[in-house]
């Protein structure tokens, strides 16, 4: 299965931390970043990242959940 890594990034645009996580397509990554934006809740945006290639960039709309960027 592909690695896909995942960049939580506060509004002023620094990312604190990174997850990395084995899934079986870009379709599960993307389902991937919506859970980790709900679980970082100071976290303005996620990118999700499959070896060099940006796949997504899932970013929190108002106080609360998100639309696709």
């Amino acid at each position: 299965m592909p690695a896909y890594t995942f960049f939580p990034y506060l509004s002023g645009g620094t990312s604190l931390t990174f997850e990395a996580v084995e899934l079986s397509d870009d379709h599960a990554a993307m389902s991937k970043g919506v859970q980790i934006l709900a679980e970082h809740g100071s976290a303005a945006e996620v990118e999700i990242w499959r070896d060099d290639r940006l796949i997504h960039r899932e970013r929190r709309v108002g106080g609360g959940g998100s639309a696709t960027g």
